[in-house]
């Protein structure tokens, strides 16, 4: 039988995987390995939905991913926060926006514009 793994313990793991996903990510930019960007993006995207649905919309344990060492880490945490605070995500896009890494501030930057136009709306 396996041990039940308490709400605090399970958030913490998906928030460590969360950016062990972003930090292989950024590693795939690099490379240009698109085919294993677009599987670690599905896989992110399934951690984010899980801390979503989770009871209180545990998004919130990503903040302190906003200040981690690597930008596509903080890149997609600042995305997967917008909805939930606004002005400490974008705040955080027009960090990496300034940068000058790239890409990461062109897709920042590219998220501030469509913010701006309405076109992206952050669930």
């Amino acid at each position: 039988m396996t041990p039940v793994q308490s709400d605090g313990a399970r958030v913490q793991g998906l928030i460590a995987r969360f950016a062990e996903i972003g930090m292989a990510q950024y590693d795939a930019i690099y490379v240009i390995n698109t085919i294993k960007y677009n599987r670690l993006y599905a896989e992110m995207k399934r951690v984010w939905t899980e801390l979503k649905e989770m009871p209180g919309d545990q998004r919130t344990a990503l903040l302190p991913l906003l200040s981690h060492t690597n930008v596509q880490v903080r890149l997609m945490a600042a995305h997967s926060l917008l909805a939930l605070y606004p002005g400490l995500a974008r705040r955080t896009l027009e960090t990496i926006r300034d940068s000058g890494i790239e890409p990461q501030n062109g897709s920042a930057a590219n998220a501030i514009r469509r913010l701006d136009e309405g076109s992206y709306v952050p669930t």
